[in-house]
């Protein structure tokens, strides 16, 4: 007996709204995350808080792939081969290079450069996924683009990208950026077919095997001392509310929405990072701020307007 298609409908829109909220909540958490790993720098060197972070984040997933108990669909050869690239190249790599830049440049003009994620996203979407970039997708990028300049730039110019002390580090911090744009389009057609546990869990292993030569070079900048137990402690919550619930949380997302969609929601990570600077540091939200805010989250909600007027093509095959 077939499924009532009104139910099925109805069943399908609220995961595409769950899928919404869920994309939110992962940006959300990115932009947090920057105040995080400087505190984690504190006590150590940046490959090593990279590593560490994604050995509690696999852990966590481990545990739970096995607690699920979801039948994993069967992987192609060239599935795996995309998953050692997005594990290695769009994930580990844009991580570790993001905290290195951020040690090398300014924390303000790693919030300029990583806007180069949503226009990577876009690019690549249209040009490798097929999907449609229309008028109004075009005016949501750009609100949320403005948006997202008006807040960072306030902490320094674009002409500082170019500044020679900042140079090396602003380099790793646009590369950083490019790369996680990358992540989005080709985690897209996994999302897909794959449980995001069992995607998450491969990713996260490769990144860890990619990790560790880094990590190990590393070893003679690593101290026993009193700020020590602090980044630890910084690096066990990173893995476990970003690269754990974060990378979950958008690869669910990925199963509903389009990676062009997804693109406007990273224009709320500097807005997250505002919010955070007020909340904890009690920092004041000056005019040109308050105006970016605005602008991201009318840029946001015309996204959020746009995934609820595509016709609905129903939930993906498996």
């Amino acid at each position: 007996m077939s499924a009532d298609p009104a139910a099925l409908r109805a069943r399908w829109g609220g995961q595409r709204a769950l899928a919404v909220l869920s994309i939110v909540l992962a940006n959300v958490l990115g932009g947090v995350s920057y105040p995080a790993q400087k505190a984690a720098l504190a006590g150590l060197p940046p490959a090593t808080v990279t590593l560490l972070r994604n050995v509690v984040a696999l852990v966590a997933l481990a545990v739970c792939v096995r607690l699920r108990r979801v039948a994993p669909v069967a992987w192609t050869r060239a599935e795996s081969l995309r998953v050692i690239v997005l594990g290695a190249f769009a994930f580990a790599l844009p991580m570790w290079l993001g905290i290195v830049g951020v040690e090398r440049a300014s924390a303000s003009n790693a919030s300029i450069l990583i806007l180069l994620e949503p226009v990577t996203i876009v690019a690549i979407a249209w040009l490798v996924l097929g999907e449609r970039i229309g008028a109004l997708k075009l005016a949501s990028l750009c609100l949320g683009l403005f948006g997202a300049l008006a807040i960072v730039l306030e902490g320094s110019s674009l002409g500082d990208l170019l500044a020679g002390e900042h140079f090396t580090g602003n380099a790793l911090l646009a590369l950083h950026g490019i790369l996680w744009g990358c992540y989005t389009p080709l985690a897209k057609p996994l999302c897909e077919r794959h449980d995001p546990f069992d995607l998450c869990l491969r990713a996260t292993a490769v990144g860890v095997l990619a990790l560790i030569p880094a990590a190990l070079a590393e070893t003679p900048r690593l101290e026993a001392g009193p700020a020590l137990a602090p980044a630890l402690a910084w690096t066990v919550a990173l893995g476990l509310a970003v690269s754990f619930g974060g990378t979950l949380l958008w690869l669910a997302a990925l199963r509903h929405i389009p990676a062009t969609n997804v693109a406007g929601f990273v224009f709320l990570q500097p807005l997250a990072g505002v919010l955070v600077g007020i909340g904890l540091m009690g920092e004041r939200l000056s005019g040109a701020a308050l105006v970016g805010a605005a602008l991201i989250v009318a840029g946001v909600g015309l996204d959020v307007a746009l995934s609820s007027a595509r016709r609905d093509p129903g939930p993906p095959v498996r």
